[in-house]
């Protein structure tokens, strides 16, 4: 069973979560073969390159000026919309989210808001159909899976080829419908090499067309005054690449589970209860931060 996993977005807590990875979820000798695989954007620090190299050790890399990305995608995003029609885009998504009319009101929540997506698209351009392996997971460098016993890793992959019913489906980690919203976690996404190219390998379109052309989609969030609009993108862009989604605890019973680092600590002598309960205290102290 060969794996690739792909790690994309701002190298946070690079060290960490390359170390959790490496010895708690597939340690040396567990049976299954992993391959690393890296898009970032660039954070400014100028060892990020030998950093990177020296936690994933990653087959393929590579670093990205993020500004020279986002501007494009606002000047495309504006450009389109100054020919559409507002109706039923609030102000607070207009400008939050879509970029509004003019550039110097562009807020860096509005700028950052898209990175997750478009560098998700980035690395399968980079990399293609990853047709050599078996499953693609998809995560961030500070998520921490939980270390459970690699039997379920591999009864979970076993499963996903025994059963036909999951040849087209995308996993992550929970699922719900929030007040008629259909979410779903990103922290991590499991699939089939073909499954994962085909909702990834023109995202960066889906993207485009999600702020401009199908704006209007933004307005279901108006009237159910939901929160988290991070989850729900990913769940629109599915549409446009009619990706089927599941929760990965459905392939086959497992306590699996991911969390995000939240503090600059070492881990060797940590267990995932520990990083569990310091993500629900920051989330608790930071309620705004996803």
């Amino acid at each position: 069973m060969r794996i690739a996993v792909l790690v994309t977005g701002q190298p946070r807590h690079l060290e960490q979560g390359a170390w959790w990875f490496k010895n708690r979820v597939f340690p040396d000798g567990c049976g299954i073969d992993v391959d690393y695989y890296g898009y970032f954007w660039d954070d400014g620090d100028p060892d990020l390159r030998s950093r990177i190299e020296n936690t994933y050790a990653p087959i393929r890399y590579h670093i990205q000026n993020y500004d020279n990305v986002i501007d494009k995608f606002i000047d495309s995003v504006q450009n389109i919309n100054q020919h559409l029609d507002w109706s039923f885009v609030s102000d607070k998504f207009k400008h939050a989210h879509l970029f509004g009319v003019e550039k110097q009101y562009i807020s860096n929540y509005a700028k950052n808001f898209w990175g997750q997506y478009i560098c998700s698209g980035k690395i399968t351009k980079m990399l293609g159909t990853l047709s050599d392996y078996d499953i693609v997971i998809r995560t961030r460098s500070d998520v921490a899976f939980k270390d459970m016993d690699v039997k379920y890793w591999t009864e979970a992959f076993e499963n996903i080829y025994r059963n036909p019913i999951f040849n087209d489906k995308m996993f992550s980690p929970w699922l719900y419908i929030d007040s008629g919203i259909p979410l779903f976690a990103d922290f991590a996404f499991i699939s089939k090499p073909d499954v994962w190219y085909k909702f990834n390998n023109n995202i960066e379109d889906h993207c485009l067309k999600l702020a401009t052309e199908h704006k209007q989609l933004w307005y279901e969030l108006q009237v159910s005054d939901f929160p988290e609009p991070p989850h729900w993108i990913w769940n629109k862009l599915a549409m446009y690449s009619k990706t089927n989604m599941l929760s990965f605890s459905v392939v086959w019973p497992m306590p699996f589970d991911c969390k995000l680092i939240r503090y600059d600590e070492e881990l060797h002598q940590l267990n995932f209860q520990y990083i569990e309960q310091q993500f629900n205290q920051y989330q608790f102290e930071n309620p705004d931060k996803a």
